[in-house]
């Protein structure tokens, strides 16, 4: 599978914008739009377009790059394109982006409800820390060395 992280432009903005959630899920997290608008009032931080082949199907923002605990803000994949590996496949490059930039660590925030990500990022290697802030559980990742 053909899975990259690309820089969101003129070309390819109304695509991204356009990707959904699963109904069910709408409550967990932000409609891809939100998350391109919100990004750019923030700097230090990394907003990709997550890629399958030639077509876009998620979106991902790190805030903090250059931090030595980043923080992963919002990951989304379209409905259409879920339970088939490009969400972990995604964390794995971003990861490998943030290792070279000499983070330590990435933390990420998740609604804890049902049908909520936290089986998803506890298989991407994430462990609750016990913290909670802005009623969502924290989870981090040691990148080790």
């Amino acid at each position: 599978m053909d899975v990259s992280l690309r820089e969101i432009t003129a070309d390819n903005v109304r695509a991204v914008c356009e990707l959904r959630v699963a109904e069910d899920q709408r409550k967990l997290v932000a409609p891809a739009a939100y998350t391109i608008a919100e990004s750019a009032y923030e700097t230090g931080g990394m907003l990709r377009a997550i890629y399958l082949g030639d077509k876009p199907v998620g979106v991902l923002w790190v805030d903090g790059i250059n931090k030595d605990v980043p923080y992963i803000v919002r990951l989304l994949v379209d409905t259409d394109h879920q339970r088939q590996g490009i969400g972990r496949q995604a964390i794995e490059a971003v990861i490998s982006d943030l290792q070279g930039r000499g983070a330590s660590a990435v933390s990420v925030s998740y609604v804890d409800a049902p049908g909520g990500a936290e089986a998803f990022w506890r298989a991407c290697g994430f462990e609750p820390t016990g913290e909670v802030r802005h009623r969502e559980q924290i989870a981090r990742r040691s990148l080790g060395s």
